[in-house]
C-alpha cells in the first residue's frame, strides 16, 4: 500500500491521462476477452478463476490431450456437468478449433 501523499498523485496522475488522451472514465470489459496466461496456469494446474470463455478454452485444450470429463473437471476445480456442457459448446464452436 503506498503513502496517502503517493496515492494521491496516482489517481491524480490517472485523471490527468484521462482528460488528455480523451480516454473513458468507466470501461466495461469485453466478455470475449480470453487472458491466455490464466488459461494456461489452470491446464498447467494452477487453481485460476475463469471466466466462462476461459473454462471453455482450458476444457478444449485438456480434451485435445485426451482428458476425460471427471479428470478435467477435478483438475480445473469445476462441477463435471459443467465440463461437459462445454465439452459439447467445444465440438461445435471455433474454441475447439484453435485451443491447444
Amino acid at each position: 500500500m503506498a503513502c496517502a501523499e503517493c496515492w494521491e498523485r496516482a489517481i491524480r496522475d490517472d485523471e490527468r491521462a484521462v482528460v488528455l488522451f480523451g480516454l473513458p472514465r468507466e470501461i466495461e470489459p469485453d466478455p470475449a476477452y480470453v487472458d491466455e496466461v490464466a488459461v494456461e496456469r489452470a491446464v498447467a494446474g494452477h487453481r485460476q478463476r475463469l471466466t466462462p470463455v476461459e473454462e471453455a478454452r482450458a476444457v478444449a485444450i485438456l480434451l485435445r490431450r485426451g482428458w476425460s470429463d471427471t479428470r478435467i473437471a477435478e483438475w480445473l476445480g469445476i462441477r463435471a456437468p459443467r465440463v461437459i456442457d462445454l465439452r459439447s459448446g467445444v465440438l461445435t464452436t471455433k474454441v475447439g478449433k484453435d485451443a491447444a
